[in-house]
């Protein structure tokens, strides 16, 4: 999923423009030692870009991320939502094929209009339990689930393209940024639409160095950690994928980084969005046939702890979010209930399938 507006809902997909205007870069000290320091001295209530020192996209040019600031009483506490929007991992997928998004893009102020939408934060609606927060979206233009440390240089028709996946190193910095910006956080929930679940996921750990008495929960909609098929010694060595600290599993095995992150986070709340037989899962991981099968041991094995839960459906969808009114699940429950449960901890947020 691409295009995203956000909404006093939580979050809607939308194929709605948006304005331009300049981003925000300035100085000060963020405490992360990462380089030039930057102070998140934006407006509130309104999406700015802001271009984070020390960081890349594919092309060389800055990364960096949107906020649109909260004033409200504990707005300290952040919802940090990741982009997706597939992977490449060599000169056909990332130079011919382009099958990630922004891949070759210089992001810009103008871009994150276009993603965002229009539609404020509502950062005062007492219906919304991510509402006082402050919102980051971060997003995607490293074609490595936001997970990658390398520079590669890929050979496409007789020539060398250079290719950033630094999307776990920029994270780190986006972390640094926001850890001396928003310093006083209770709560960081984080979310990731695809490859921005998985990516999310990945990079838990950085967000828990950063608080590490704060709550902390992650979203992933459509991003299962069912094992990879083909090419995952492919993306480790093109990424030089980085997985959380400890992980010896991980290099063999995608769903043991699942197990890593829940089990150095056992009071963190992880929710997984799912169609079980999901098409574009299927397609990247080399599933040749139904993953059905794959759902159901990944649900059996992960998501049937008390802090860990999914909701699914039946077909090969992909994701949620952008259905997040409209969507209901087995025995009516509907999607913006769970996913609001999920944000407050009700004792009664539990498996939908």
């Amino acid at each position: 999923m691409r295009r995203l507006a956000i909404a006093s809902g939580l979050l809607v997909a939308a194929a709605c423009g948006g304005g331009g205007g300049a981003g925000v870069d300035a100085a000060g000290d963020d405490g992360g030692g990462g380089g030039d320091a930057v102070v998140l001295d934006t407006p509130a209530n309104t999406w700015t870009w802001v271009e984070i020192p020390g960081t890349t996209c594919a092309n060389g040019s800055p990364a960096g991320f949107g906020v649109n600031r909260s004033t409200e009483p504990g707005g300290d506490d952040l919802f940090v939502l990741f982009q997706g929007g597939g992977a490449c991992w060599d000169g056909p997928t990332c130079v011919v094929q382009r099958t990630s998004v922004h891949i070759e893009d210089t992001y810009t102020m103008a871009t994150l209009a276009m993603e965002v939408g229009t539609a404020p934060v509502n950062h005062a609606d007492t219906t919304n339990p991510l509402a006082h927060a402050t919102w980051i979206y971060v997003p995607y233009c490293t074609g490595d689930l936001h997970g990658g440390a390398r520079r590669a240089e890929y050979v496409v028709n007789g020539g060398t393209r250079a290719v950033e996946h630094a999307g776990a190193t920029n994270t780190q910095r986006f972390v640094e940024v926001l850890r001396g910006n928003f310093p006083d956080a209770d709560t960081v929930w984080l979310a990731g639409v695809s490859a921005g679940g998985f990516g999310a996921t990945l990079n838990l750990h950085r967000f828990r160095a950063a608080w590490p008495s704060a709550g902390l929960h992650l979203l992933q909609d459509g991003s299962p950690f069912v094992p990879v098929l083909a090419a995952y010694d492919t993306w480790q060595a093109s990424w030089s994928l980085q997985f959380p600290p400890g992980c010896a599993g991980c290099a063999s095995s995608f769903p043991a980084v699942v197990d890593a992150v829940t089990a150095a986070n056992p009071t963190s709340r992880v929710g997984l969005l799912h169609y079980d037989d999901d098409q574009v899962i299927r397609q990247y991981f080399g599933y040749t046939g139904s993953m059905v099968a794959a759902t159901n041991a990944l649900l059996a094995d992960q998501y049937d702890l008390p802090t860990t839960h999914a909701f699914v459906l039946a077909g090969n969808g992909h994701t949620m979010l952008g259905q997040l009114g409209t969507l209901t699940g087995p025995g009516g429950v509907r999607l913006i209930d769970w996913v609001n449960q999920w944000a407050r901890g009700d004792a009664g947020w539990t498996t939908v399938r």
